[in-house]
């Protein structure tokens, strides 16, 4: 007699409560985790100024050991442990109300970081493109195959590049400051009649009448 094939049985949906509860109970994990992590940042800014003496023998940057929320309450107090009661905000679900995230979920970069940023590429690339003839020229006079640039030579041409971004675009910045302040002191000097007119673009932009 042939096997009977005997038909699926699908597991019955779980019930709207079940499921509220289950998501309450993860939203009070992570509250409790985010409280956690709260207060284990504030004990280990507290510990870097040294004027707390409770908290200097305590390694809490040692991922070795972990602290319980309990522990954090006594060692790191916070305004809000003095509150008796405490009620949290529910929706029409029985789930906790969570606060409607506004503005981009990743800030633009300001002019600065931007300016720091572009020049970091440019210079990434000459260096790249003088590193990969200088190991091309290697391997033409050892004779053996270019196979490219290593993997691991990128980060550190990543980190030159960057300060080197970063000196371009403070000395920039310096530039245009000194030219601004020596456009204040030519209009000065115009309007008291210590320079000619046809001399200021030479004292902006050299820092003499000259311009030499």
């Amino acid at each position: 007699m042939p096997d009977e094939v005997l038909p699926a049985v699908e597991s019955p949906a779980p019930a709207k409560a079940e499921v509220v509860a289950m998501i309450l109970k993860q939203q009070e994990e992570s509250f409790l985790r985010a409280d956690h992590d709260e207060r284990l940042k504030i004990a280990l800014q507290r510990k870097k100024t040294g004027r707390y003496p409770e908290l200097l023998g305590l390694k809490f940057d040692n991922p070795s050991i972990e602290y319980s929320l309990d522990e954090l309450k006594v060692l790191v107090p916070l305004e809000r442990d003095r509150m008796k009661y405490i009620k949290l905000a529910m929706n029409k679900h029985g789930l906790l109300s969570v606060g409607k995230p506004h503005g981009r979920l990743k800030p633009r970069m300001n002019k600065h970081q931007q300016a720091i940023k572009s020049a970091s590429l440019h210079i990434f690339r000459s260096l790249f493109q003088s590193r990969s003839e200088l190991l091309q020229a290697t391997a033409a006079n050892e004779k053996i195959e270019y196979l490219g640039i290593p993997d691991a030579m990128l980060p550190k041409l990543g980190a030159i590049a960057a300060q080197l971004a970063m000196k371009e675009v403070k000395a920039k910045r310096r530039s245009k400051r000194d030219v601004r302040k020596r456009m204040q002191q030519a209009s000065r000097k115009v309007n008291y009649g210590l320079l000619a007119g046809n001399q200021a673009h030479n004292f902006i932009m050299k820092g003499n009448q000259y311009g030499a």
